[in-house]
């Protein structure tokens, strides 16, 4: 009986694991731009061309 406890406790722990890590990583890749947001961004500012960012829009296939 005692082992069902253990491993109970050690599934429950495992996946709360799981879940903080998750969480963690999804909030880091929300923050992150994309490469071709940059390059729009970069664009608007007038540091690239219109071709230099039509380029990389058809290399990321968008």
């Amino acid at each position: 009986m005692e082992s069902y406890i253990r491993l109970g406790l050690a599934i429950v722990i495992f996946m709360m694991i799981v879940i903080i890590l998750y969480r963690f990583n999804a909030g880091k890749s929300d923050r992150r731009q994309s490469s071709l947001e940059i390059m729009k961004e970069r664009y608007e500012k007038g540091e690239i061309t219109e071709e230099e960012y039509e380029k990389a829009r058809r290399k990321q296939g968008k």
